[in-house]
């Protein structure tokens, strides 16, 4: 049949039915296949907050036994230290946490020790109000042994039990900070045994300075375990007072996401200045708040603080089991230490639980 032959009227007809045959989707595809999708929001998870590269991001029950683990029982205040000898021979594991003055350091070991109305560490807007270097025990809930005879705050760290970690909070280095104590922290970085990991903190809102810098090389040219730790991350993400809404808040997330990848490219890129050819260092980088809360309901449970919580556990091999419980191989008896001939045997057998003693 010649179409053009018929008349107008019916011609068009004709033209619009095949028109809408042609664009019609077949019955058994699916309308999504067919229409470009928008991308989804991002949520506020693990794994969007955070970058992981080396690690897998913790999962709900990891996060319950961190918060669980920190929240049991407040911090105890073990030792001060003004140098590197000064130290106790102390076999537990430890954490430092180090960054420049003034970038929410103590803020922030505050909401990791649950102790935001009763400062542990000391808060202040001027640069350089840590001089010393100050070590607290985290039990998980283990009591402390009896106190020693000489006096119950001087010698706290003898009493502290196996199966808790020591959390030391180093003097900040910047405008604020003098050459001497850089150089006793580098001494501790360097050569303390009982060091398991260091968390630099680094303000989220102005990004990597030149001292952060010069002292991430440092560690990674000594390979010395450490991690990023994007602190005042609700800078970017709740940047007034009100939750954001879903859309704002995937857009934080998103400047989040690419500061992370910037963070690893600028380092990258020193390293190669500095002449360290070779691969990229991979590295897992945390994003926190001591200010902001989770949302509404979950004010008091601070921003990334119980992924910081499970990134200090791990490193320190507390981690839980499958069912969120404590590894029944670290419910040992508390002893009391009464001098330095039962210090060496208790490391020893810390030594001996290693894999490779077995």
């Amino acid at each position: 049949m010649n179409i053009l032959r018929l008349p107008p009227p019916i011609r068009s007809q004709l033209y619009r039915s095949l028109h809408t045959a042609t664009h019609t989707a077949p019955p058994d595809l699916p309308t999504s296949l067919l229409l470009p999708s928008s991308p989804a929001l991002l949520t506020l998870t693990p794994s969007t907050l955070n970058s992981y590269q080396i690690s897998l991001p913790p999962q709900p029950y990891h996060l319950r036994y961190a918060h669980t683990f920190f929240a049991s029982a407040p911090p105890s205040y073990l030792f001060t230290a003004a140098n590197f000898r000064s130290f106790p021979p102390s076999p537990h594991p430890e954490i430092a946490f180090l960054g420049r003055s003034n970038v929410g350091k103590s803020s922030l070991l505050n909401a990791l020790f649950g102790r935001t109305n009763i400062k542990d560490a000391y808060v202040s807007k001027r640069p350089g109000r840590t001089r010393t270097m100050n070590g607290f025990g985290v039990t998980g809930g283990i009591p402390l042994g009896k106190a020693p005879e000489e006096g119950e705050r001087k010698e706290a760290w003898r009493r502290f039990p196996r199966g808790g970690v020591v959390v030391v909070d180093m003097p900040g280095y910047g405008g604020g900070s003098r050459e001497d104590w850089g150089k006793e922290i580098m001494k501790v970085l360097e050569g303390r045994k009982q060091l398991r990991r260091t968390f630099v903190l680094v303000d989220a809102e102005h990004g990597l300075k030149g001292t952060d810098v010069q002292l991430l090389m440092h560690l990674r040219q000594q390979g010395i375990a450490h991690q990023i730790i994007l602190s005042k991350v609700d800078k970017l993400l709740y940047p007034s007072a009100k939750p954001p809404g879903p859309q704002r808040l995937s857009n934080g997330l998103l400047k989040v996401r690419d500061l992370c990848t910037g963070i690893r490219r600028h380092l990258d890129q020193e390293a190669v200045k500095a002449g360290h050819r070779g691969r990229d260092t991979l590295l897992d980088i945390l994003c926190c708040s001591s200010e902001k809360g989770l949302d509404e309901k979950n004010r008091h449970r601070k921003l990334g603080i119980d992924e910081v919580r499970w990134a200090v556990l791990s490193a320190c091999g507390l981690e839980c089991d499958e069912q969120g419980n404590r590894k029944k191989m670290l419910m040992r008896d508390i002893k009391i230490l009464e001098d330095d001939e039962d210090l060496k045997n208790l490391a020893a057998g810390v030594q001996c639980l290693r894999p490779e003693c077995a």
